[in-house]
């Protein structure tokens, strides 16, 4: 929505700070979460508005030289206009109230359900974070009631459902889950991917144009894999992804970067860019941060720093970057960079993830949660769907969604900084990421989340990669004298794990930012 524009008016701006690179100019309005790029006479330009009217806009542009006199009034006029409706100028002062999210937010629609369809697994990961219920626990939720639950989500709007565990090919019920999953939404499943064989492939084939496979691997080779997962695992995971390409399922691959597994990442990003079978290669490639619980937390694999996050990350965008370079016809993504990009370039401000509001979690004892990284913590319970008979309770999942007090507690969860103070970094663009990583997640997000400096890298990273990746090296308003907009945040929303852009109907520019962490 355009700022409004008196033509006899004085300018105002919000606050902004500015990032330069490869000579262009992103101003960054903290405050919103908004930005514009623009060429150097732009900056001037931009600078010297604020308390003006276009008229001495104009006479102080043409004395001080930055425009020519006889194009002065027609370029401000033009850039003016155009700075409005990228709202980043205006003739009303710019006023935000920087409030919570739970003054403004309601669980209005769902988007994505994670389902934890059983516990227990074939396999004993170092840092799996839910590994006591791996161990011993063997609840499931019957197939026709997970199914009743995936019919009522759908109702209330959900697009996507994450089929996790332990590992779901122990369930002998999963084919009939997956088309429950697949009838008017898409499903990823998740794996190890040691189960997987060409049978089970082609069944699978049957699902591909609704269905992703994410398969687990920790390194490029049997070595650095055991060092989480296990000897034996690797031959398997890797026979498992070729069978899942030749049947023409799009596949994924997830890596939970540990102090001793982080380094060779960059490695097993290379060697899935060469992965080819009957014409497809590896969709993505996604680091999960790995949770200081269960086996991570026991075995101290969890103990990741923020750097070495940056690394694994930048490092794997690299290898892709390298791969084409050698030749490897790859489309391969790391779909971490990708969300940042998604973060850096669309939306108004977000505070925190979608938790409790557009995403929910049906956990293999019944119990509904608000998201995939709490299903471990009975401090996150919202409440039990079934019957004394193991049925579902119809209903159930809204009224909690809507009603239950632990979720409430949730949506108090913000990234505003405490005592309302000024926004003096990135938070209302990242979101914040996980709330679940912070020691206190009624604490300001920056001293209390373990990777927030990883967060502000990625995401000032982003901003200037998409504010600047279109710009020609030959482009004319390099050396032109006019203000020139070359590019600017976009004010649509982006839902988490997908591509639908809606229009910002969010009150007051606020919305929820994205799982950076899981999906």
């Amino acid at each position: 929505m355009a700022f409004p524009l008196d033509p006899a008016g004085r300018f105002f701006l919000p606050e902004y700070d500015v990032r330069e690179k490869d000579g262009a100019y992103v101003a960054i309005d903290l405050a919103r979460a908004n930005w514009v790029c623009l060429n150097r006479p732009g900056i001037e330009v931009l600078r010297g508005l604020p308390g003006k009217t276009l008229a001495e806009a104009v006479a102080a542009a043409a004395s001080s030289g930055i425009l020519p006199r006889d194009e002065a009034e027609k370029a401000l006029r033009k850039f003016t206009a155009d700075l409005a409706r990228k709202e980043f100028l205006s003739t009303s002062p710019i006023t935000d109230e920087l409030v919570e999210r739970s003054r403004l937010l309601r669980p209005e629609k769902l988007h994505e359900v994670w389902i934890v369809a059983n516990f227990e697994c074939n396999m004993a990961c170092r840092h799996c974070y839910t590994y006591e219920r791996v161990a011993k626990d063997r609840r499931r939720v019957g197939t026709d009631a997970l199914l009743a639950m995936m019919d009522e989500c759908r109702s209330y709007g959900a697009e996507i459902f994450y089929l996790t565990g332990g590992e779901p090919f122990l369930r002998g019920d999963l084919f009939a889950l997956l088309e429950g999953a697949t009838k008017r939404s898409r499903a990823i499943l998740f794996t190890n991917g040691t189960l997987l064989t060409p049978e089970r492939a082609a069944v699978l084939a049957s699902f591909r144009e609704r269905l992703v496979v994410q398969i687990s691997l920790e390194g490029p080779d049997e070595e650095s894999n055991a060092l989480l997962r296990g000897k034996g695992s690797f031959a398997k995971a890797v026979e498992g992804i070729r069978c899942l390409l030749r049947a023409g399922i799009r596949v994924g691959v997830s890596s939970t970067p540990t102090p001793r597994t982080a380094p060779r990442l960059p490695e097993l990003t290379r060697l899935l860019a060469g992965f080819s079978e009957a014409g497809h290669g590896v969709d993505y490639h996604h680091i999960i941060y790995v949770l200081d619980a269960g086996n991570a937390r026991a075995g101290g694999t969890a103990k990741l720093s923020a750097a070495e996050l940056i690394d694994v990350v930048t490092g794997c965008k690299e290898a892709v970057r390298q791969a084409k370079r050698d030749g490897v016809r790859t489309k391969i993504k790391i779909t971490n960079d990708k969300i940042f990009e998604a973060l850096a370039s669309n939306g108004p401000r977000k505070d925190l993830c979608g938790a409790g509001y557009t995403i929910l979690g049906i956990n293999a004892d019944g119990m509904l949660h608000p998201c995939a990284t709490t299903m471990h913590d009975t401090a996150f319970n919202l409440g039990y769907l079934l019957d004394g008979q193991g049925n579902y309770i119809p209903g159930e999942i809204g009224r909690l969604w809507r009603e239950s007090a632990a979720v409430r507690r949730i949506r108090e969860f913000t990234v505003l900084p405490r005592g309302g103070g000024k926004v003096a970094d990135l938070r209302y663009f990242h979101g914040g990421g996980c709330w679940y990583h912070m020691r206190d997640q009624h604490g300001d997000i920056s001293e209390e989340h373990p990777f927030y400096a990883a967060y502000e890298a990625l995401t000032e990273k982003a901003i200037l990669h998409v504010a600047t990746k279109d710009i020609p090296e030959d482009d004319p308003a390099r050396v032109s004298p006019r203000p020139k907009i070359y590019s600017s945040m976009a004010r649509t929303r982006i839902a988490c794990a997908g591509v639908r852009k809606t229009k910002d109907l969010s009150a007051a520019g606020m919305d929820n930012g994205y799982c950076i962490c899981f999906a």
